[in-house]
C-alpha cells in the first residue's frame, strides 16, 4: 500500500505586523536569521554614522575624532597648502586671546578691527565666539560695537561668549548690556544665567535692585543664579532663602542661616522615597 508522504511544515509570512511565524525551524533557518539580524544591525549603525557625519561640520561633534584620524590629518595637511585650515584659525585665535592684552595700543586697535570683522561676517559660530573671547581685552570703540553685535547673535554660543566678554571689559556699557540680557524674558535661560553671573563684578545699587526683582522670576534656574551671584558679590550666604535675600537687599540685617552639620548634609543628600 502506497503511503502518502507528509509535507514538511513551511514557514509563512503572516502579516507585516507579525513577521515570519513558524512552529518548527531548521538549524539552517536559525543561522540565516541570525545573519540577517546582524546585517540589519550593521546597516542601522552605518546609517547612523553617516547621518551624524552629515550633520557634523567644522563645528560638529566629530571634529575631535577626525583630529585623531591619520587620514583626515593628511587631508588637512593638503588643505593647509591652500591656506589656513579651520583648526589653524581656532589655534590662532586662542593664541591671540592670550597675547593681545600685552600688545601696545596701536596693535590692539588693529586686531580689534580685524576681530570685529570676524564677529560680523564669519559663518562659523565657533569662530565668532573665539573672536569675542579675544576682543574682550581691548579697550576700544570697536570692542563695544563688536560685543553689542555678539549680544544679539543668532547663535547662543556667541551670546554666552558676549556675556563673559562684557564682564572682562567692564564699564557702564557692559553693565547696561548685561542688565538688559539678564531681564530679557525672551532670551534663553543659559544666556540670562551667564549675564546674571557676570553682574557680580558690578556691585552697585542699581544692579542690586535688578537682582532683587529677579528673585521673583518664574524660572527657578534664574532665581538660583541670582542667589549665587549675590553670595559671590556680597559675601553673605542665605542659600535658597529668597525672602532672606530680599530683606538683606532692602537694608535689613538678616542673620545668616546656621551651617548644616555633616549628618544633615548626608541626610539631605539621600533620595526621597
Amino acid at each position: 500500500m502506497h503511503r502518502k508522504r507528509k509535507r514538511p511544515h513551511q514557514d509563512r509570512f503572516d502579516s507585516p505586523l507579525h513577521g515570519w511565524k513558524s512552529s518548527r525551524r531548521s538549524p539552517a533557518s536559525h543561522t540565516y536569521s541570525r545573519c540577517i539580524r546582524r546585517q540589519t544591525a550593521a546597516q542601522h549603525l552605518l546609517l547612523a554614522l553617516m547621518t551624524i557625519s552629515g550633520l557634523g561640520c567644522v563645528d560638529g561633534p566629530l571634529y575631535s575624532l577626525k583630529n585623531a584620524n591619520p587620514y583626515y590629518r593628511a587631508q588637512w595637511s593638503k588643505d593647509r597648502e591652500l591656506g589656513p585650515t579651520y583648526g589653524d584659525r581656532i589655534a590662532e585665535l586662542d593664541l591671540l586671546r592670550e597675547q593681545i592684552r600685552d600688545m601696545d595700543p596701536t596693535k590692539q586697535r588693529e586686531w580689534a578691527n580685524n576681530l570685529e570683522r570676524v564677529i560680523k561676517h564669519d559663518p562659523s559660530p565657533e569662530m565668532r565666539a573665539k573672536a569675542v573671547d579675544a576682543i574682550a581685552y581691548v579697550q576700544d570703540s570697536a570692542t563695544e560695537r563688536a560685543l553689542n553685535l555678539a549680544s544679539g547673535d543668532d547663535n547662543e554660543k556667541v551670546r554666552l561668549a558676549a556675556c563673559r566678554a562684557w564682564r572682562v571689559l567692564g564699564g557702564s556699557a557692559a553693565r547696561s548690556r548685561l542688565m538688559t540680557l539678564a531681564q530679557n524674558d525672551s532670551e534663553t535661560t543659559s544666556v540670562r544665567q551667564e549675564a546674571i553671573e557676570s553682574l557680580a563684578v558690578f556691585d552697585d545699587a542699581e544692579v542690586r535692585r535688578l537682582l532683587a526683582r529677579l528673585l521673583d522670576d518664574p524660572s527657578p534656574a534664574v532665581q538660583y543664579q541670582v542667589a549665587m551671584t549675590l553670595k559671590n558679590s556680597t559675601g553673605r550666604d542665605y542659600g535658597g532663602d529668597f525672602e532672606a535675600w530680599k530683606k538683606f537687599l532692602a537694608g535689613e540685617d538678616v542673620a545668616a542661616a546656621p551651617a548644616a552639620s555633616m549628618a544633615d548634609k548626608l541626610w539631605n543628600a539621600l533620595p526621597s522615597l
